[in-house]
């Protein structure tokens, strides 16, 4: 991420002849790609697990080493970008996706699937490195409409893999050519970016990464989330737990010290301290705990037999597909219709009323889950109301910023926000490896009710903090208007 300046720099934009629409291609493939990415692995974890012969606690690192992945790679990439261009390591990132998925695709064994999830997590740090690139080379009326394309893109992509995950494993045999998807269409965009050319543009020679702080935050993770994970199968007394949490925690704390210290930090922390910023970081952060870090949970319900345990929809992956695809489309048209409520109720409200529809949503499959019809309203409630934060959060972030902040500023939030899921897949792996039913890859109802109240309660310490921000935001008004 952009090391903080005292003063704007002037930066002179090159002239560019190439229409924005063209230069957008290539990225627009990336990102709908991108949305595949991170959700066509929902629809098949049940197959997945029997193909295996997993738990469903051995099942939650596919989504936990790919969370974690995100959340240490978004503030290496974003530098990297800063230091060495944004184009050139843009490729270099859409190259290890590539990489992972098909690492994925081919894989003989889980261990090497969750490998391939791990380079395949490295994916967040598109959108900065995508909004550094546009910026420097448009205007701001066109990179604002570059953010709104490339993020509308990103919400149709979750769509489109979930419809097309559903009907290739309908028509095929087992989860295996689902797993392809993404990483045929990662290959082709990684063709179009390397076959497109654009203008150079001058970067500054005296940022550098800090690969020290890359090692912490990576290491104080790895340990924080595996002594969470393994708990229930260590024991949450036993020595292991206990030894990976305090180290983990020890290492973050350094971190920590040592990023507010030095010149050119990983991420420069002292954004978290912001008035501004600190709230939208915890809604983003909550929110996503509970959406994106849950995706097993939802999934493996949807495909548990309930003629056999008593409880769950005993939907095929086709069914997870097309139903998961229903609910993303509520988030698809919050996407879309937040900047039309913003300018009229703001956007701190459209936040507010998000982070609500994720609570009600979450919480209400804790009493309501054994109809297919209200677990899919409940669903699409509670994802809807992420679809309005997508925007809004972003919005009020970049909209807080004066113009040479905008990188840091942007990439301090993907963090935040990278850090959710991955917390919450190693929390509710936890509590579904604790409640493992007598089906592999599946828990018990109360692991599954256990699980979306942890989810509910995330968001509702979202909604609540975003009433405060409303509230905070309209006493700010007052004494103006006064």
């Amino acid at each position: 991420m952009t090391q903080a300046l005292d003063a704007p720099t002037s930066k002179p934009r090159p002239v560019t002849r190439q229409p924005l629409a063209v230069f957008l291609g290539p990225l627009v493939l990336v990102e709908l790609f991108s949305g595949v990415l991170q959700i066509y692995f929902s629809p098949v974890y049940a197959s997945l697990a029997e193909k295996f012969g997993v738990g469903i606690g051995t099942l939650s690192w596919s989504l936990t080493g790919f969370t974690l992945a995100s959340a240490i790679s978004t503030p290496v990439f974003c530098k990297l970008g800063d230091v060495y261009g944004h184009r050139k390591i843009l490729r270099i990132q859409v190259a290890v996706v590539a990489t992972g998925s098909v690492l994925i695709a081919v894989a003989p064994s889980f261990s090497v699937l969750v490998m391939g999830r791990v380079l395949q997590g490295m994916f967040p740090a598109y959108l900065p490195l995508m909004f550094g690139l546009v910026r420097d080379r448009y205007g701001d009326d066109d990179t604002k409409r570059a953010i709104s394309y490339l993020t509308s893109i990103l919400i149709f992509g979750v769509v489109f893999g979930l419809v097309a995950v559903g009907f290739i494993t309908r028509y095929t045999d087992g989860p295996t050519w689902a797993l392809w998807l993404p990483a045929v269409g990662t290959i082709v965009a990684l063709a179009g970016l390397l076959l497109v050319r654009g203008e150079k543009v001058e970067r500054r020679t005296d940022l550098r990464v800090d690969w020290v702080g890359a090692l912490m935050l990576g290491a104080g993770f790895a340990f924080l989330l595996l002594g969470i994970s393994e708990g229930s199968d260590w024991g949450w007394t036993s020595g292991r737990v206990l030894g990976s949490l305090v180290l983990g925690i020890a290492i973050l704390i350094a971190w920590t010290m040592v990023e507010l210290r030095i010149d050119q930090p990983l991420a420069d922390l002292r954004w978290l301290f912001k008035p501004h910023f600190v709230p939208i970081y915890i809604v983003g952060f909550c929110t996503y705990l509970a959406v994106l870090g849950g995706q097993v949970v939802g999934s493996t319900f949807m495909a548990a037999p309930s003629k056999v345990l008593g409880y769950g929809l005993s939907l095929s992956p086709f069914g997870i597909s097309i139903w998961l695809a229903v609910t993303f489309f509520a988030m698809f048209l919050g996407v879309l219709s937040t900047a039309w409520l913003g300018n009229r109720i703001g956007f701190r409200t459209v936040m507010m009323i998000g982070a609500v529809m994720a609570a009600v949503g979450y919480l209400g499959l804790v009493f309501w889950h054994n109809s297919l019809g209200v677990v899919v309203v409940l669903t699409a409630i509670a994802v809807g109301g992420m679809g309005f934060i997508e925007s809004s959060t972003r919005t009020l972030v970049v909209g807080g910023l004066r113009e040479w902040e905008v990188s840091m500023g942007e990439g301090i939030y993907e963090l935040s926000i990278s850090l959710g899921p991955a917390v919450g897949s190693a929390v509710l792996g936890a509590i579904l490896s604790a409640n493992a039913s007598k089906v592999h890859g599946l828990a018990t109802e109360h692991g599954y009710r256990m699980s979306w109240l942890v989810m509910g309660g995330s968001c509702a310490i979202a909604a609540v903090v975003a009433i405060g921000f409303v509230i905070s935001g309209r006493a700010k008004k007052a004494p103006t208007a006064g």
